[in-house]
């Protein structure tokens, strides 16, 4: 009689449930790691180009005032045109005195405070220093 050792264990071949329950874990893991990181992007992307726009509005109300001043209009206001309906701009200019020096007999300074009305009622200022003098004036294009 022959007597045939034969060994009844399958032998392994695929992964256990333990084992794929904790691949799907971690591949959770990180794609919630991944996906907290594009929305993060995505939200810093949306608050820096609305800076970055707050601060164009603000450069484009400061060449506004500066022209202005050159024309001799000490205020102004208005708005950014029917793309930008809700941010409106205005500027109010002081006048600082004369410079005192013999060169610049016929030059004038100004403080100036130009103001971004946005959306919400918040307002964004910017205060600089500007002068104006004959040749600038004589430079003056239109309103």
């Amino acid at each position: 009689m022959t007597r045939s050792c034969r060994n009844t264990r399958p032998s392994p071949s695929g992964f256990t449930l333990t084992e794929v329950m904790v691949a799907l874990v971690i591949l959770g893991g990180g794609m919630a790691v991944l996906i907290n990181a594009f929305y993060s992007g995505l939200h810093l992307h949306a608050a820096t180009q609305e800076s970055v726009d707050e601060r164009m509005f603000l450069e484009n109300v400061v060449g506004r005032a500066e022209m202005g001043i050159a024309g001799e209009a000490l205020s102004g206001d208005g708005d950014f045109g029917p793309r930008y309906p809700d941010y409106r701009w205005s500027y109010e200019a002081e006048e600082r005195g004369e410079s005192g020096s013999p060169f610049l007999l016929d030059t004038k300074f100004f403080s100036v405070t130009a103001t971004l009305h946005m959306p919400g009622g918040a307002n964004r200022s910017l205060t600089f220093y500007t002068f104006s003098n004959r040749e600038i004036q004589s430079a003056h294009i239109g309103p």
